[in-house]
């Protein structure tokens, strides 16, 4: 469980959410069904209150976890973190839609194989409300669009043909992946709207 105190200390910081996650860690570290239960609502708890959810995910990529009942707890916290992370544009949450339904679907057999059936279609559930939700973000977000400049302008100049904003720089600047504000590429990525 020490990875799920590292995502604790790494992504929640409300002090209310902070002392509901000791509460619940110190029931997880129990026996038996109440423990398992305490468990799950902690792994919960952690996908619902993270304050960077995208980072959170890239975190739970980045983990070994050897057990399967680790590997359960990770794709509680990706269900309910995907739901609450922030997609900019549709592309964005349908690749996240596509990443958590890879990711469930190794755990829910080996959580089935394990544990039986009752958790493997709380699982498929769980996974299947997840995708159905993030599909329902992606279906209100706006498309990317293929932007030809011709020559190579500073991004807050795009910015402000685009979306009469210059500040949108920042976001053309990282969609896009460039390594410098002024000089984007002649042929570039940008949100509809």
């Amino acid at each position: 469980m020490t990875w799920l105190e590292d995502l604790i200390a790494r992504f929640v910081s409300d002090a209310d959410d902070l002392a509901l996650a000791q509460v619940r860690s110190l029931a997880a570290g129990g026996v038996g069904a109440p423990a398992a239960e305490a468990y799950l609502e902690l792994c919960r708890l952690v996908g619902e209150s993270a304050q960077d959810s995208a980072g959170l995910l890239a975190a739970l990529d980045d983990m070994p976890l050897p057990q399967v009942i680790d590997r359960i707890g990770a794709l509680v916290v990706a269900c309910f973190a995907a739901v609450r992370a922030d997609y900019p544009a549709r592309p964005d949450a349908q690749a996240a839609r596509a990443a958590l339904s890879a990711r469930g679907d190794g755990v829910i057999d080996q959580a089935g194989a394990a544990y039986g059936a009752e958790v493997f279609g709380w699982l498929n559930r769980l996974v299947g409300e997840a995708v159905v939700q993030v599909s329902q973000i992606a279906a209100t977000r706006a498309p990317l669009v293929r932007v030809e400049t011709g020559l190579s302008l500073p991004s807050s100049l795009i910015a402000y043909d685009l979306y009469g904003d210059p500040s949108r720089g920042a976001d053309l600047v990282a969609r896009n992946r460039t390594g410098t504000p002024m000089a984007m590429p002649v042929v570039l990525e940008a949100l509809a709207v």
